[in-house]
């Protein structure tokens, strides 16, 4: 049974990062249309088995107009928030942040790496964070507790012992670290993860734990080799996923066209819709067959993998999410967030 929706209520945002997969689309980033947000809002609501709502997605969702209004009428429901914080002191009020159970927020470096990845001045974020944490202290609030998402790269791994001097005083609940996935070919050397035997990333982050171990708090880490071991977050979290034009995707991944890099091979994305809920119930569409179908293939590991097999440089499937060889759609076999490389909020 569904029991988590990521809903974006927006694909719009107000940065630019320099790793985000907006860069690619073709399609002009829009805020989700009055009668489809309703629609969707009215059938979650509903839903008795729908636990918890991420609002987030490929936009920043306190951009959109409906931002306010979605979390008030969904506060039965856990409500989580995916965020870049730079909006919180104009959007972020007692009565808003009171229905909230978590904000995950992207935090990547310290100054420099904040500005030339996000366009973002460090001191305004933390002030933002900072916002947060007082408008919970004035009210008595217990939540929204705070994860920072830190996206790792040869760039800025080592931004990560100064930023957990300071947010060890944020009260941060969680650093959640996850792998950059490169878009782009030039991005592709600055990854730290491997196929194979990754010595020199597992005595960095173990150092990044004992000094976790040293300031109270709590990291959270992505693999940094090829394991055999496969878990979609999406699939065994029973979770689904809303586009801001209503399209129902499986994931993150397939929420959108794009491009990725993996072990140095690019491949095309697109976007692999169950239905569209102009058209059909959110409860329909969870429903249909080939959904259900592919929900079991990917829970019980019915499908290739492409990063370890011997035939990976030679096979014409690898260079987009058609097919596998296996003949399904669509192709999750070099999906490096099965593989806990990336990580879903």
């Amino acid at each position: 049974m569904l029991k988590k929706v990521y809903l974006e209520i927006t694909d719009s945002c107000n940065l630019e990062c320099e790793i985000c997969y907006r860069h690619q689309w073709v399609q002009e980033p829009v805020d989700m249309k009055e009668n489809l947000w309703k629609n969707i809002v009215n059938q979650i609501r509903k839903e008795k088995t729908i636990e918890t709502v991420v609002l987030g997605g490929m936009g920043e969702p306190l951009v959109s107009p409906f931002f306010a209004k979605t979390v008030e009428l969904l506060s039965k429901k856990q409500i989580w928030v995916t965020s870049n914080a730079t909006l919180f002191k104009e959007h972020l009020t007692k009565d808003i942040a009171s229905k909230i159970h978590l904000f995950v927020v992207s935090c990547d470096g310290m100054e420099q790496q904040m500005v030339m990845g996000r366009g973002v001045i460090f001191d305004e974020l933390m002030a933002n964070i900072d916002h947060l944490n007082q408008v919970k202290e004035e009210n008595g609030l217990v939540t929204p507790f705070l994860d920072i998402q830190f996206v790792a790269s040869k760039k800025n791994i080592d931004d990560i012992f100064p930023l957990m001097d300071i947010l060890a005083e944020k009260k941060v609940r969680n650093i959640v670290i996850s792998h950059l996935l490169p878009q782009h070919p030039d991005q592709a050397d600055n990854i730290l993860y491997s196929r194979y035997e990754n010595r020199e990333m597992k005595e960095k982050f173990h150092k990044i734990r004992n000094y976790s171990f040293r300031k109270g708090l709590r990291i959270i880490f992505p693999e940094v080799e090829l394991k055999t071991e496969r878990k979609c977050a999406f699939v065994n979290n029973d979770a689904t996923y809303i586009t801001s034009r209503g399209e129902v995707v499986p994931c993150y991944r397939l929420s959108h066209e794009g491009s990725e890099v993996v072990f140095g091979r690019q491949k095309t994305l697109k976007q692999y819709s169950f239905g569209n809920l102009n058209d059909r119930s959110l409860k329909d569409i969870w429903e249909d067959k080939e959904y259900v179908k592919f929900r079991k293939k990917i829970y019980n590991n019915h499908y290739p993998s492409c990063p370890d097999c011997d035939l990976v440089d030679g096979c014409s499937l690898i260079h987009d999410v058609d097919f596998d060889c296996h003949g399904e759609s669509p192709n999750c076999a070099d999906c490096l967030w099965a593989r806990k490389f990336v990580f879903c909020n």
